[in-house]
């Protein structure tokens, strides 16, 4: 059973979500969430202000009511295998930020590149850059990092895979699913080694293990 101590907006529908109590997780690993009607919404597990915290986009009556409404929330995790890897550079593409805050702390070489459809997503100060063209020129510009990690939707994950072959890939994949543990199937993943799931043997899958047609 989750606490929750306070929300902060972020932009007109996201929000972060802090707890009273402290979990125990590595960069990647994510929560599951039950709302009303039993369902379960997966979140990624962060800190903001020494605090367990979570990003949650209001999309739907569930999310409204973690934002709102609930005071205490019942959460299985943390699950999934996380990523933690030794290294001095790193490239990180639309990034869990935890996963770029852990790299800043092993003083680790970091180079961010964050998408969204509009600038006004990004609570952040940036340098824009507008559209596919703009996007693969920065990508293809980028220097030589010891690894890439890469979240975000299916068709950014296929454009930077096709830019990054050969070089050693990370992704942290986004699959609906329903329970956390593997056995409702709905996040399963085609892999070389067969059908894996993205609860269970992920979020974190190498680049080249994947099947991307």
């Amino acid at each position: 059973m989750l606490t929750k101590k306070k929300t902060i907006r972020v932009n007109e529908d996201t929000w972060i979500v802090l707890f009273e109590e402290r979990i125990d997780f590595s960069p990647g690993q994510f929560v599951m969430l039950e709302t009303p009607k039993l369902v379960r919404k997966p979140f990624v597990l962060g800190y903001w202000e020494d605090h367990t915290a979570i990003s949650v986009q209001v999309k739907g009556k569930g999310t409204k009511w973690i934002v709102e409404e609930a005071e205490k929330i019942k959460g299985h995790g943390p699950l999934g295998n996380g990523f933690e890897k030794p290294g001095k550079g790193l490239l990180i593409i639309s990034p869990t930020c935890l996963t770029m805050a852990e790299a800043f702390r092993k003083k680790m070489n970091v180079d961010v590149l964050v998408g969204s459809r509009t600038p006004f997503q990004i609570p952040l100060d940036h340098e824009t850059a507008v559209g596919d063209e703009e996007f693969l020129s920065k990508l293809s510009s980028t220097g030589e990092y010891d690894w890439y990690l890469v979240s975000g939707s299916r068709g950014m994950e296929k454009v930077c895979w096709e830019h990054l072959k050969g070089k050693e890939v990370y992704f942290s994949l986004e699959e609906y699913m329903g329970c956390g543990i593997g056995a409702c199937k709905s996040c399963a993943v085609f892999t070389k080694e067969g059908v894996k799931h993205v609860c269970t043997d992920g979020p974190i899958f190498r680049g080249d293990e994947l099947c991307w047609s």
